[in-house]
């Protein structure tokens, strides 16, 4: 989970007791504890009757709050471990006894905040930017909003961990929120996660996130945590050179081997190069556009000039994929590529600690690039 941004999500209705929010405190603490960053929204913050609060992010909130300042175990060229997105109509809703709270989360370090543009309201709007900046969402109650939002993630092809909770929602809608995506989860794992080989059933991991008024919410959250954790790490799909009778083509394979796989591995990526795996088409190109829909990370090398790198860096760039752009020293770059941040790589007979390094901190550096909007 190390580098990875969990989204907490979900709501409970007027009668929501202490135990969700024990649990969303503590497996806030974990997910941290284990490297975590999080996704949150900031806004309101509506009581029920039992004057317990209806939303979590608040409570997650306090707990950043209580962390030192930056957060440790985190990657140090990341700066914004901890995205805030709201609305201007939002951070004007936010509520007088939780102004000194947000004051003091503003002057962190590792807190990143995200505004939708003057007017719009939707909350459809908020989602997108969240799943924009999330890489896991864990679902706790909640109505349409959430289902709407484990869809997204889904469709991003990001893992949804919906926890067993009769606690209503907020609003009163939607299908029954993460109770409801729990019971589906349970019949179909691999379409809402999956886990490491060795790691057990997901079905079975799953089944025993359940929450009730009587339950250990310290059990709970280190089952949460641990899942997290043994979840398959996002993948890395790279596009570059393939064709092996070029003369880069040595340099290029070289470079992969010998210094992008390990970073990407130590950055908690595991690497999807085309020709590494068994095709998932019998179509190379489909194959190609559906990695690159779903990957966590591309890392775009265009030495060589070749021209279906550069579509496949600008269908990455127009998806809000996270991109890393690199080519051999000397290349020269066409167009207005040559105006995107790219790491130049010497060959082999460089060192080769060096070269890992100037590559680590070079992904570090421009792996959260802001998208071109």
């Amino acid at each position: 989970m190390l580098g990875l941004k969990v989204h907490i999500a979900g709501s409970a209705a007027v009668d929501c007791d202490r135990a969700a929010h024990a649990l969303v405190a503590t497996l806030t603490d974990g997910i941290i504890s284990a490297g975590g960053g999080l996704v949150l929204g900031v806004g309101g913050e509506p009581y029920g009757e039992a004057k317990v609060p209806c939303i979590f992010d608040w409570t997650c909130l306090e707990r950043i709050a209580a962390q030192p300042d930056p957060a440790p175990n985190w990657f140090s060229l990341r700066p914004e471990r901890f995205i805030a997105v709201s609305t201007q109509s939002g951070l004007d809703s936010i509520p007088d006894n939780r102004r000194e709270l947000w004051r003091r989360l503003q002057h962190r370090s590792d807190v990143g905040l995200k505004i939708a543009p003057p007017g719009w309201r939707m909350a459809g709007i908020i989602r997108e930017r969240q799943v924009q900046h999330g890489d896991i969402l864990v679902v706790l109650g909640g109505g349409a909003g959430v289902e709407h939002l484990a869809q997204s993630y889904a469709a991003d092809g990001k893992p949804v961990i919906p926890i067993a909770a009769d606690i209503g929602a907020h609003r009163q809608d939607g299908s029954g929120g993460s109770r409801f995506l729990h019971g589906k989860a349970l019949s179909d794992p691999d379409s809402f996660f999956r886990i490491s080989s060795g790691t057990g059933s997901s079905a079975g991991r799953l089944s025993s996130l359940r929450l009730n008024s009587f339950s250990d919410t310290s059990a709970i959250a280190k089952d949460m945590v641990r899942l997290l954790t043994d979840l398959q790490p996002p993948k890395a799909f790279y596009v570059r050179l393939l064709d092996g009778s070029d003369p880069e083509f040595g340099d290029v394979e070289d470079f992969f081997r010998s210094v992008v796989d390990p970073v990407v591995q130590e950055k908690g990526f595991a690497s999807d190069e085309i020709g590494a795996r068994t095709p998932t088409t019998a179509f190379m190109n489909l194959d190609i556009f559906r990695s690159i829909y779903h990957a966590g990370a591309v890392i775009v090398d265009l030495t060589g000039l070749r021209q279906n790198c550069f579509m496949e860096l600008g269908y990455a760039l127009a998806r809000r994929r996270r991109v890393i752009i690199c080519a051999k020293s000397g290349t020269r770059l066409p167009f207005d590529s040559d105006k995107l941040p790219t790491h130049f790589w010497n060959d082999a007979s460089f060192e080769h600690d060096l070269r890992i390094a100037r590559f680590g901190k070079w992904f570090d550096q421009y792996l959260e690039m802001p998208s071109l909007e």
